[in-house]
């Protein structure tokens, strides 16, 4: 994945860090900034964003465009359906969600990648195999509920080596192989680019 070049001043990019740090979700909203946050959050923080609008604004329009490269290259070369690019690219290897430990979410992401390297997105879609069934969760508890998982959270590192309409079989490390039969999630599932608490709105003129 590319390297991004950010525009703008450091401060700006402190200021952003400072803002994500303290849980607030920062995004572009015409000529505004619009914020996300589970509480509100400090003044210091309110502030620096509001100094520095220009410098934040600039950042997150080049993350925005990093963002289209990735769902382009993930759509074109994953063979993923564009609605699965567009998502799998705003996952953020250094924002786990709830319930999840930072090693445990960049092992989800990296199986996600293996996924698509593999081809198996077009396969899968073909199949009749949905998002849900591949990148669903419980949505209160997305570790701990893992027998509600879907397909790409049980790879845990190894291979997928055959998918059928109901199946899939999973080939371990040692060679043996471990066959998951296709579950379905409408209740009480959820994406994993959708696990989010309930967060109250700010925007920042």
């Amino acid at each position: 994945m590319p390297r991004l070049n950010y525009p703008g001043g450091r401060q700006g990019r402190v200021a952003l860090n400072a803002a994500r740090a303290a849980g607030v979700s920062v995004k572009l909203n015409g000529d505004k900034l619009s914020m996300k946050a589970e509480k509100p959050p400090p003044e210091a923080v309110l502030a620096a964003l509001k100094h520095h609008k220009a410098e934040i604004m600039a950042l997150l329009e080049a993350e925005e465009a990093a963002f289209e490269e990735r769902a382009a290259t993930i759509e074109y070369d994953g063979g993923a359906p564009r609605v699965w690019a567009e998502a799998l690219a705003r996952l953020d290897p250094a924002c786990p969600p709830y319930d999840i430990s930072p090693a445990r979410w960049l092992r989800f992401i990296d199986d996600c990648g293996q996924f698509l390297d593999e081809d198996w997105a077009a396969g899968a879609a073909a199949l009749g195999w949905g998002p849900l069934d591949l990148f669903g969760c419980n949505r209160d508890k997305p570790f701990a509920r893992i027998s509600q998982a879907g397909l790409l959270w049980l790879l845990e590192g190894r291979r997928l080596s055959v998918l059928t309409c109901d199946t899939a079989t999973i080939t371990r490390p040692s060679g043996s192989h471990v066959t998951f039969y296709r579950r379905r999630l409408e209740t009480g599932g959820v994406l994993a680019w959708e696990l989010a608490d309930h967060a109250i709105q700010i925007t920042s003129g």
